[in-house]
C-alpha cells in the first residue's frame, strides 16, 4: 500500500488484515520502489495499492514503471484517488492499473474489489 494520508492507509490495512492479508505500507513511491527492488522474486506483493497523487514521483508513473520490470509487471495495481473523473478513471487504466477506487472509500466495496483481486 502506497499511501501518504495516515487515515486512507490505516484504513486499508485494516480491510486486508482483517481479510487475513498482510499489508506494507510506504508513504511515497520512491520508497515503495525501493522496497519492491530489495524484495526477494519468491515473495513479492500479490497486490499493490497505490495513492494516484503522491508527493514526489506520482502513483501513475510508478505504475507504468512497475508495469515494465518484468519482477513486477503481472502484479495488479489498484488505484485510488480523490479526482473521480472519467479522465482520471482513464488515466489510471491506460496507466497500466488493474482497477480504480475513489476516496472516501467504501470499505464494503473496497473488500469486494480486492477479493476479487487476490
Amino acid at each position: 500500500m502506497i499511501e501518504d494520508d495516515e487515515i486512507s492507509l490505516e484504513l486499508v490495512t485494516v480491510v486486508l488484515e482483517r481479510m487475513g492479508h498482510e499489508v506494507t505500507g510506504a508513504r511515497s513511491a520512491e520508497e515503495a520502489a525501493g522496497l519492491l527492488r530489495a524484495a526477494n522474486p519468491a515473495v513479492l506483493p500479490a497486490l499493490v495499492i497505490v495513492d494516484v497523487r503522491l508527493p514526489g514521483l506520482d502513483g501513475l508513473t510508478l505504475t507504468r514503471q512497475l508495469k515494465t520490470d518484468p519482477r513486477t509487471a503481472s502484479i495488479p495495481v489498484v488505484a485510488l484517488t480523490a479526482h473521480a473523473s472519467l479522465a482520471d478513471r482513464d488515466a489510471a487504466l491506460d496507466a497500466g492499473c488493474t482497477a480504480w477506487m475513489t476516496k472516501p472509500l467504501d470499505t464494503r466495496l473496497l473488500a469486494q474489489t480486492l477479493l476479487g483481486l487476490l
